[in-house]
């Protein structure tokens, strides 16, 4: 069991192992385990992983993004485990190797609420590395990328990781995400990816940065994008390297500030270094779980939905109508004129007479004959018209769908001649009490 450190910097969450990859039998057993650590719909998820070795006088790091991918670094992920690197050490300043370059890290101020900050310093940003960013275009310097947008001017920057940086007036994160899909898709234009930031300023010393990062996509922030977008913003000469500025973004905000030594520009970024929980995990499991996956057979690799056998059918067995005993009835009905718009109700005899109420009688509902002025008259006779087709004619014309609804075991044909008698007939006398 190995127990990781979930922290994050500016809501960049990243994992802290102390852990080597060297510790896996085999590359794809690392990869699967990022891959898993850090899936979003996983019991954990994150931006990505540190690995680190402590026990060298400088300590050695090694950054993978969720999708399995190697980089270079990664700056709030730096900025965490700059701080464990401390903690352990019981030191304020610490230099610590990740990748090919060695970044400082020290102990900044805690704020007013108590949250611990970590400053990192990055080594100089180069506008014209030895690997372009952009195929054939280096230096790339505030010019356009019909690639990517058209109207937009974009700045090649690495620090050591690439950078793309827009400086926009608005913008969409449909549209970024669009375009940092673009850069992933387009190694022919963009060799080594990118990670692709939009820079908004809000005032002098003050702007707001939302990166699109490689191998990660659209984050809360991202600590290389913000240094180099930092970098970008000096260009013009809007302000001096030396002034620190403040950097907002989705997961909340850092300063960053330009140290000038030989003519090249490092980044300092600060910000928060907060430790979120600790979790014990089995690599080895992982590794299992991997191999239990891949010797399965194909029906049962995870991805891929169980094939059942078809569900049998069930076949419904049709009865043929109940016939009644009694003559059968009229399947037709005669069609009679339209019923009168005015409703009248069934002429109701008085308690205290031995006569039937005349046709005359006021409705019991006056307000119903004005309802039925705009409906439609009535297509079907009224039950005094005539008998009343059997229930076996219906069943015969509606088929049913579930055999619990069986039709009566006797079907009288004089039930709707019947049933006109007696409504039409006055009630007997009261027998004596």
């Amino acid at each position: 069991m190995v127990e990781i450190l979930n922290a994050h910097g500016s809501k960049n969450d990243i994992f802290v192992a102390a852990m080597r990859p060297r510790d896996f039998a085999a590359e794809p057993d690392l990869l699967a385990f990022v891959r898993r650590l850090c899936d979003r719909n996983g019991p954990l998820g994150a931006d990505g992983v540190y690995f680190y070795d402590a026990g060298p006088r400088v300590p050695q790091a090694w950054f993978f993004n969720p999708d399995g991918s190697p980089a270079e670094f990664c700056g709030n992920g730096m900025r965490c485990l700059g701080r464990v690197i401390l903690d352990l050490r019981g030191a304020d300043v610490a230099t610590v190797r990740s990748g090919q370059r060695e970044y400082t890290v020290r102990r900044g101020a805690t704020t007013a609420q108590g949250v611990r900050q970590i400053s990192l310093e990055h080594p100089a940003v180069d506008f014209h590395p030895a690997e372009p960013v952009v195929a054939g275009r280096n230096p790339l310097i505030g010019a356009r990328l019909p690639e990517l947008d058209p109207a937009l001017e974009f700045t090649a920057v690495t620090i050591p990781n690439p950078h793309l940086v827009a400086l926009v007036d608005s913008y969409t994160e449909s549209g970024l995400i669009a375009m940092g899909e673009r850069i992933a898709a387009r190694r022919d234009v963009f060799p080594v990816g990118a990670n692709l930031s939009v820079l908004l300023p809000l005032g002098p010393t003050e702007i707001f940065v939302r990166t699109f990062e490689r191998g990660a996509g659209l984050t809360a922030s991202c600590g290389s994008g913000m240094a180099a977008s930092r970098a970008v913003y000096s260009l013009p000469g809007r302000i001096a390297p030396e002034r620190r500025v403040v950097v907002r973004n989705a997961g909340g905000m850092a300063t960053v500030s330009l140290h000038v030594r030989l003519g090249q520009w490092c980044p300092v970024l600060e910000g928060n270094a907060t430790l979120v929980y600790r979790v014990a995990v089995d690599p080895a499991a992982h590794r299992r779980a991997r191999a239990l996956s891949r010797r399965a057979p194909r029906l049962f690799r995870p991805g891929r939905a169980e094939r059942r056998p078809p569900p049998r059918r069930r076949h419904r067995i049709r009865r043929p109508p109940h016939r009644g005993t009694g003559p059968p009835a009229s399947t037709m009905i005669t069609p009679v004129a339209a019923a009168a718009s005015k409703v009248s109700t069934t002429p109701r005899r008085s308690a205290n007479s031995s006569t039937i109420a005349p046709p005359s009688t006021a409705n019991c509902q006056p307000r119903c004959s004005a309802l039925v002025s705009w409906t439609a008259a009535p297509k079907m006779a009224p039950m005094a018209a005539g008998p009343a087709p059997s229930r076996n004619d219906c069943a015969a014309r509606f088929p049913r769908s579930r055999l619990k609804y069986l039709p009566p075991s006797r079907t009288k044909a004089n039930d709707g001649v019947n049933a006109t008698s007696a409504a039409s007939s006055p009630p007997g006398s009261p027998a004596a009490a």
